[in-house]
């Protein structure tokens, strides 16, 4: 019997999971288009505790006839391998294509 109570808690665990995961914002962008790097810069970012490098890039992609841009922040100097004018894959949301990412 304690295996039957074992099994059923698994498997509302695993139901549980799917419906969280189902409503976070990244599981909602399943279409995808092509977008184009606009800028990359780096900035040395210093606060009480740490400096690091950091790359800020610029992605402007169209859906359907309307533009949109995107930012997005790495760690480490890698402005050079995002030159301007490249082509990259974007992720959006269907119902708000400003919900998007880069896949990088």
């Amino acid at each position: 019997m304690p295996f039957v109570y074992a099994i059923a808690v698994i498997i509302i665990l695993a139901i549980l999971i799917m419906v969280v995961m189902s409503h976070h914002p990244m599981f909602k962008m399943t279409s995808q288009t092509v977008g184009t790097i606009a800028s990359a810069s780096e900035r040395e970012v210093r606060d009480e505790n740490e400096r690091r490098d950091e790359t800020i890039i610029l992605c402007t992609y169209e859906v359907a006839g309307h533009p949109y841009q995107i930012e997005r922040i790495l760690r480490g100097k890698k402005a050079y391998k995002f030159p301007a004018g490249r082509q990259i894959k974007v992720k959006y949301n269907p119902s708000d294509p400003q919900m998007a990412e880069m896949a990088m």
